[in-house]
């Protein structure tokens, strides 16, 4: 019997999702060498020059994913932010129920998730905020070094540096559970392809399983 799916994500979605990946991944190496005091060594030169260019070519593909993603694919945009800030009863019910359901495996207690679930909500909500602030004070270090009040560059090296760290917590977290969590097998599908299957779709994302049902009926 061929197993059945479920189109969760379109090709935009899919790029803007992986370009971003990367940025980050470039941002986050770069970053680090500037910033560690024992990879100062890599900081100075023209090895300091070159990954200076890396994290601003980072920055800029940054920059570009919410704009490929308002262009290309503007209704899925929409759709994506009006889930990720829309918060109810559920929301709490999936905090209370997190440590036994991806520590134990105890599904009951979860209550039925949207699209985007209350975890992948919270990862969203630090990608979309960190990197509006990231733009901001990363402008700032970037064009207004001598322009600017030491105490507002000094802010917003502390912004980027606060950003960072959350923003990797975050992404730690997200990636992990997407690529070795027993109970997200199915869930790396969707990025990878844009499809997951349809008994995957039911247990973990039951509310926009029923959303989609009912479209299909009306």
């Amino acid at each position: 019997m061929p197993r059945r799916e479920i189109r969760m994500f379109n090709t935009t979605q899919r790029f803007v999702h992986w370009l971003h990946a990367a940025c980050f991944a470039v941002l986050a190496v770069s970053g680090l060498v500037l910033y560690a005091p024992f990879l100062q060594g890599l900081a100075i030169g023209y090895a300091g020059w070159t990954t200076r260019l890396m994290h601003r070519v980072g920055a800029v593909g940054l920059a570009l994913v919410p704009l490929v993603y308002i262009i290309f694919s503007p209704k899925a945009f929409l759709d994506s932010m009006r889930r990720i800030f829309t918060w109810s009863k559920a929301d709490l019910g999936w905090l209370r129920a997190a440590p036994a359901y991806y520590l134990l495996g105890r599904e009951e207690a979860m209550p039925p998730q949207d699209k985007f679930n209350t975890g992948q909500k919270l990862f969203y909500l630090v990608v979309v905020i960190c990197t509006f602030l990231f733009g901001i004070s990363g402008f700032v270090m970037w064009f207004g070094k001598f322009a600017v009040p030491t105490w507002l560059f000094q802010l917003s090296v502390v912004v980027h540096d606060l950003c960072f760290i959350a923003y990797m917590a975050f992404f730690l977290v997200h990636f992990m559970l997407a690529v070795a969590h027993p109970l997200m097998k199915g869930a790396l599908d969707g990025m990878l392809f844009g499809w997951m299957p349809e008994a995957y779709v039911r247990r973990h994302h039951a509310k926009y399983y029923e959303e989609l049902k009912g479209k299909q009926g009306a």
